[in-house]
């Protein structure tokens, strides 16, 4: 009877401590969630490195929506996936880490979502989270808060670490394919002459070159998902330098920090 007893409580002892279910998009949200949260939740990945994602997938659906918190960066995809796991879990809450953020838009006015690539926008992400992590799992909210003010100070001292090397380097702008560090440049004063996805025309070259050199613009950032051979032919017009950019890499501050590295030399 007392054996019984003992493992009954133990399984309730089990139950009222296991970690919650957190899913995310992309991998950059884990490590937000972690700075606050640290090993206190168990997360999931939507566009894992390790398995592609697909709406065909219904072994790996099914096991995304089991959770019962979505946090998401308010990215045009999302909004289908939410739908999706909604429709498999009644529970699900949906959870906006970039909320209450004000967005810059492109030529053709849409939303340019990337505001984590600045790193002050990122404090306004970091109390986000906090706010939802505490809804999940108010039992912790001295640990979040603690975890919070550290990151928050953290934040500020990768901007002006950030600021004080560009500042050196005297970096006044880049060329850039895609909007990826729209936010970045913004915060540091940077000068951004986006291109289009699509290789130079003979009769651009010459002005392109003057142009570069005009505006000390020597460096291209490119994304690491697409043919590097569009950033190539650019930089071998104007003897430039390609800048890969990941902004959903996992290791925030790590790739933050290396695109700086890239940019400055």
């Amino acid at each position: 009877m007392y054996r019984k007893i003992l493992i009954l409580l133990l399984l309730f002892s089990t139950i009222g401590f296991a970690k919650p279910i957190v899913t995310v998009s992309h991998p950059v949200q884990e490590y937000f969630i972690k700075k606050i949260a640290q090993n206190r939740v168990y997360i999931r990945t939507v566009f894992d490195v390790n398995e592609k994602f697909s709406f065909d997938n219904k072994r790996l659906i099914d096991k995304l929506s089991n959770g019962n918190y979505y946090f998401i960066l308010n990215l045009k995809e999302e909004k289908k996936i939410a739908q999706l796991f909604k429709s498999k879990n009644s529970k699900l809450q949906v959870f906006n880490m970039v909320r209450g953020i004000k967005y810059l838009k492109d030529k053709k006015n849409n939303i340019i979502p990337y505001v984590w690539m600045d790193p002050l926008l990122v404090r306004k992400i970091a109390k986000n989270t906090y706010d939802d992590l505490v809804k999940i799992m108010s039992y912790d909210k001295k640990i979040f808060k603690k975890n919070l003010d550290i990151f928050l100070d953290e934040l500020d001292e990768i901007y002006f670490k950030i600021k004080k090397k560009i500042d050196k380097k005297e970096l006044y702008g880049f060329f850039s394919f895609g909007n990826y560090l729209d936010y970045f440049a913004k915060r540091y004063r940077l000068d951004v002459y986006h291109r289009d996805f699509r290789y130079i025309n003979a009769p651009e070259v010459k002005n392109l070159i003057k142009f570069s050199r005009k505006n000390l613009i020597n460096h291209i950032v490119f994304p690491t998902n697409k043919s590097y051979l569009l950033a190539q032919s650019l930089a071998g017009h104007i003897s430039g330098k390609i800048v890969d950019v990941n902004v959903y890499d996992m290791h925030w501050k790590v790739n933050l920090f290396e695109i700086v590295r890239k940019l400055i030399n």
